[in-house]
């Protein structure tokens, strides 16, 4: 495949000085294949140069190709060669040239159903909650009465610039009308008349990333077991994110979320490869803690390894941690009340 960045000595063998080694062109390359030529007419080549280049192969079903020394060679053309363009095809070539092509399609634009539902996929892909009202208002004022024509790509252009307004300007993470607004003017060209500008959102940078900001508070926390329970309690079981009001005041939502699902998954999984006795021991510590003793006493095993795995957590870590859990805690229950495991362990083990 290639694009507007095809020129013609790229169709022809190009000879290397230093390794004395000829590079195939493009179409060579591509026999028994299909090439792809994208956004033809746009080249630095016009467009009867390049297609000049193509009428003995198309017609032969041979090439020819040069050596540097002034000899030919003759080659099979078997590739299956295909122009894409958005251009007239009446400006690009004259009738000989596109009768040798035998077969034309006009992809046309999507329908409304079609593009409602690309969107939503976009949507759905990104993880970014909307409301189909939201939606169906956006398409009838933009595209019906704007008489604007349904492009595929259009869906993915302004959700990728309603999210990066979203993470710049630290706004919830949520496709809302006022935010479609927005990226759709950024995205595409508008005319108006000057006006006086409204007032601009003063966007305050942070002073440290997120990650550094979070491994500070983490790292007060002494055992890994004890991280990981402090990292679990961010998360709201209602939504499935992550939530500290503080951070928010710093970082948007949807970075702190993310950052804080990134440290819970790392702790985790550093838990799983510690040995067994280092696992019992880490919680052993933790439980002679009153923030241990509290977490453990307020539910019971299965609930309790159920709220410290990270969502993003594989099958088998989640059935491993469960079940090396239990063993641990079972252990702990057995032994004689010492320093680190309370008497009320009984109650989950």
């Amino acid at each position: 495949m290639s694009g507007g960045e095809l020129t013609l000595d790229m169709l022809d063998l190009r000879y290397n000085q230093t390794s004395k080694i000829y590079e195939a062109p493009f179409q060579l390359k591509a026999n028994n294949g299909m090439y792809l030529v994208d956004d033809f007419g746009r080249q630095i080549a016009s467009p009867a140069q390049v297609l000049n280049r193509w009428i003995v192969p198309m017609e032969r079903r041979v090439d020819y190709l040069s050596f540097v020394t002034g000899g030919k060679m003759t080659v099979p053309f078997e590739a299956f060669l295909v122009f894409s363009t958005n251009l007239n095809p009446q400006d690009l070539g004259d009738e000989a040239f596109l009768r040798r092509m035998e077969y034309k399609l006009l992809l046309r634009g999507p329908a409304h159903n079609e593009f409602v539902k690309i969107f939503e996929n976009v949507c759905n892909a990104k993880s970014l909650p909307f409301e189909r009202s939201t939606l169906d208002s956006f398409v009838e004022k933009r595209y019906k009465q704007a008489r604007k024509e349904f492009r595929r790509c259009q869906p993915r252009d302004i959700l990728t610039h309603a999210t990066n307004l979203m993470q710049f300007e630290r706004l919830p993470y949520r496709l809302t009308p006022e935010i479609l607004e927005r990226a759709y003017e950024s995205c595409f060209v508008q005319e108006e008349a000057d006006s006086n500008p409204e007032d601009s959102v003063i966007v305050q940078v942070a002073a440290r990333p997120c990650i550094d900001y979070w491994s500070e508070r983490v790292e007060e926390v002494d055992t890994l077991f004890g991280k990981l329970g402090y990292l679990a309690s961010l998360r709201d079981s209602s939504s499935g994110n992550y939530r500290d009001a503080a951070a928010e005041r710093e970082y948007d939502t949807a970075t702190v979320s993310n950052t804080l699902l990134a440290m819970h998954t790392t702790v985790f999984r550093h838990w799983l490869g510690m040995r067994p006795e280092q696992q019992r021991r880490d919680i052993a510590e933790y439980l002679s803690t009153p923030e241990g003793r509290a977490a453990f006493l307020s539910f019971d095993r299965r609930e309790l390894s159920g709220m410290l795995t990270p969502p993003d957590a594989l099958p088998d870590e989640k059935q491993r941690f469960h079940h090396e859990l239990t063993n641990i805690l079972m252990s702990l229950s057995q032994r004689p009340a010492e320093n680190s495991a309370p008497a009320q362990m009984e109650r989950i083990a």
